[in-house]
């Protein structure tokens, strides 16, 4: 047989109005989807599911957030924090508190120097390491750079704890942590602890290479030194002001201690 001789013979039996009542009509035979309705109890403890959830994530962000500002060195900074108090950043020190949290914890992180005019309030913390200082309302300084801790208290009541070792500050007294002991000693000058805010640095019995390092920060150089022995302490000041070569020259000379700026 010839493929010529097939013929195929479409079957034009059914109009085109009957094909698609033909579709509609299976369609119409098919499951509909299950419908489900919630009742109004099962709504409002859903919305009170989601509303839980917003107040259990919203504290939770809010005492994650941490701000943080940090002086560089060479320069001074000042903070103001959300309460209104005030901080004064030295050079190369670093605050970090919570803003979100403020109202609940006033809790300030320090690394390095700075001092503190506290609005009144709840307790405010300053933490440095394991050491806290706690005040109401108050002016203070804080020194915290490695194994050197000292905390100055100008106006009302400071309270410094290290583990479990605590003292009680006034006006005109400091807190100084040395030979693994804190105590708390009565200084005659205690506008110098606090003079770096004027860019005026005192020093009375300090040890040589902390001098240096003050001058390295406070002028953002790097200190080459010659002869310089950890148990050299000099007494004296210098002024932000005052070219830094000197300054070295000064400092060095009662020790026959020469310096180089790198």
């Amino acid at each position: 047989m010839k493929t010529d001789d097939i013929k195929i013979k479409p079957d034009w039996s059914k109009s085109k109005e009957d094909i698609w009542s033909d579709k509609f009509a299976g369609l119409e035979d098919e499951t509909p989807a299950p419908i489900i309705k919630l009742s109004s109890r099962r709504i409002w403890q859903y919305a009170a599911a989601a509303v839980v959830a917003i107040a259990l994530l919203v504290p939770s962000v809010s005492y994650i957030y941490t701000d943080s500002v940090t002086a560089p060195k060479g320069e001074h900074l000042a903070v103001t924090l959300p309460d209104g108090s005030t901080v004064q950043l030295n050079a190369d020190s670093r605050i970090s508190y919570k803003p979100l949290w403020w109202k609940i914890s006033r809790e300030v992180k320090l690394d390095g120097e700075a001092y503190f005019e506290v609005a009144k309030g709840r307790t405010f913390a300053v933490v440095s390491g394991d050491v806290t200082v706690q005040v109401l309302g108050t002016s203070f300084n804080v020194f915290a750079r490695g194994e050197r801790y000292n905390v100055t208290c100008l106006t009302g009541r400071v309270s410094v704890s290290k583990l479990s070792q605590s003292v009680v500050l006034t006006p005109g007294m400091q807190a100084v942590f040395t030979d693994r002991k804190l105590t708390a000693i009565e200084t005659a000058y205690i506008q110098d602890a606090v003079s770096w805010t004027e860019n005026r640095f005192v020093f009375s019995g300090v040890p040589l290479p902390d001098v240096v390092a003050e001058i390295e920060r406070q002028y953002n150089i790097e200190v080459l030194a010659t002869g310089m022995k950890p148990d050299y302490l000099y007494s004296g000041n210098f002024s932000k002001t005052d070219d830094p070569v000197q300054v070295l020259q000064i400092v060095g000379r009662p020790f026959g201690v020469e310096f180089k700026i790198k």
